[in-house]
């Protein structure tokens, strides 16, 4: 059975930028886009329970089946976007599930 993509988040065992991107990418909204205004974001933090995302947004490359291509998103429904345009930084071509891809990067591949 494939793993959903939150089930990759915690595991040690795998690459420091596929877990960073994917836990980026599974924050609610609101949690990604702190405000100028401190208190909001505490409050927002409070409500949702979880810290607001202060670090840079994460970028995340890899392969699949042989072809560099850059993940776009992450689905609650457990699989993950990805496109063959390198260069994009929303929209995806196809839907797949994490183990199709292989070589995760956090910079552009060679090709």
């Amino acid at each position: 059975m494939t793993r959903h993509c939150d089930d990759y988040i915690d595991d040690p065992a795998q690459p420091e930028c596929l877990r960073r991107f994917l836990d980026y990418s599974r924050l609610p909204a609101a949690l990604k886009y702190p405000t100028r205004d401190e208190a909001f974001n505490q409050g927002m933090e409070e409500h949702l329970g979880h810290p607001m995302w202060r670090d840079p947004v994460p970028v995340l490359f890899a392969r699949h089946e042989g072809r560099p291509v850059h993940v776009t998103m992450a689905s609650r429904f457990g699989d993950i976007g990805i496109t063959e345009d390198l260069d994009a930084d929303r929209g995806y071509d196809r839907r797949v599930a994490v183990e199709e891809l292989a070589d995760f990067s956090a910079s552009l591949p060679a090709i």
